[in-house]
C-alpha cells in the first residue's frame, strides 16, 4: 500500500514519473522538429473553435488582472505568437521564448506587420533559460515541457503572482492520423501524455487553488495534400524516425484520400485553461 496520499505533492511526483516517464530525449524537445512545423503552424488561426479558446483565455487573463498595463509577461514555448501578439497590446512587455528559431521568425514577421514593439523574442530551450527577474504572469501553452513537474516548479517560481497553463485534457482524436498510423506503423498514436490532470492536482497539493476551465472543439484544417502529408510525417516522427519506405507509404496514403488535390483534417479536442493566483486567499479574514 502506498504511504503517500493524493493530497501531497510527493504523490503526484511519483504518479507523473510513472505515467509520463523521462521524456527529455524525445524528438519533441528538438528545435529542428518544431522548425519543420513553423510554416503551417498558423493554419489553426483560421479555425473557429481554436480561436474561441484563445479569445476566452485572453479575456480571462485580462479580467483577473494577470494581463494589465504595467504588467510583465513571460510566454514559454510561444510558437509563432498566437498568445504573445494578443497579450502585448494590454501589458508593459512580453518575453517570448521558444526552442525553434523558425517559430520565432514567424512571430517576428507578424510583430513587425502589426507594429507591436513590446515583445522580446528569445531563442532558447526553457530548460536552459534563467530569468533575470520574475514576471507578473508566466504563461505556457500546449508544450511537452508540461510533462515535467520540475519544469512546472521553475515556471511557478518565475512568476510574481500569476501562472497560467493551456493543456490537453484527455481528448485529441484525429481520424486521418489514426488510420494512416495503423496502416503504416501498425498501431494508432499513443494517447497524448501531457494532460492537465497532473499539473492541476500537483499545484492543488502544493497549496494553490487553480481555476480550471475546459474547451471542447473540432480543429479543422484544409490543405494541399502534400503539405498535409508533411504535417502528418512531422507528427509521426515525434514518436520515432521513419524509414524512407514508411515515408513513401504515408505520402501515398494521404494522396489517395485527397479530393481535387486538397484534404481536410478534423481533430476532436478537449483542452483546459488553468490559472494560479498566488495571492488568492491571502486577504484579511
Amino acid at each position: 500500500m502506498c504511504s503517500k496520499r493524493p493530497n501531497t505533492p510527493e504523490f503526484w511526483r511519483d504518479y507523473a514519473s510513472s505515467a509520463l516517464g523521462d521524456g527529455s530525449r524525445s524528438p519533441a524537445f528538438s528545435g529542428e522538429i518544431w522548425d519543420r512545423a513553423a510554416r503551417d503552424y498558423d493554419d489553426l488561426e483560421a479555425c473557429h473553435d481554436y480561436m474561441r479558446q484563445v479569445e476566452c483565455v485572453l479575456a480571462s487573463l485580462r479580467e483577473c488582472g494577470a494581463v494589465a498595463p504595467g504588467q510583465t509577461v513571460l510566454d514559454i514555448a510561444c510558437g509563432t505568437g498566437a498568445y504573445a501578439l494578443r497579450i502585448a497590446p494590454f501589458c508593459r512587455s512580453v518575453t517570448a521564448i521558444d526552442i525553434s528559431g523558425a517559430m520565432l521568425q514567424r512571430l517576428e514577421e507578424k510583430r513587425r506587420r502589426l507594429g507591436i514593439s513590446n515583445i522580446q523574442s528569445v531563442a532558447t530551450d526553457w530548460r536552459d533559460y534563467t530569468p533575470e527577474d520574475r514576471f507578473d504572469l508566466v504563461f505556457v501553452s500546449l508544450t511537452p515541457l508540461l510533462r515535467s513537474l520540475d519544469e512546472i516548479d521553475r515556471m511557478l517560481d518565475a512568476s510574481r503572482r500569476f501562472f497560467a497553463i493551456v493543456s490537453w485534457a484527455g481528448v485529441k482524436k484525429n481520424v486521418l492520423h489514426e488510420e494512416i498510423a495503423r496502416e503504416v506503423l501498425g498501431s494508432a498514436p499513443e494517447r497524448h501524455r501531457v494532460d492537465v490532470m497532473i499539473p492541476f492536482n500537483y499545484l492543488y497539493a502544493r497549496g494553490y487553488a487553480p481555476d480550471l476551465r475546459f474547451f471542447h472543439g473540432c480543429w479543422e484544417r484544409t490543405r494541399p495534400w502534400q503539405r498535409q502529408a508533411e504535417n502528418l510525417l512531422w507528427q509521426m516522427e515525434m514518436r520515432r524516425p521513419l524509414t524512407d519506405a514508411e515515408k513513401g507509404a504515408v505520402l501515398e496514403a494521404v494522396r489517395t484520400r485527397a479530393v481535387d488535390g486538397m484534404i481536410t483534417v478534423r481533430t476532436r479536442v478537449r483542452t483546459a485553461f488553468l490559472l494560479v493566483d498566488k495571492e488568492a486567499g491571502k486577504g484579511p479574514c
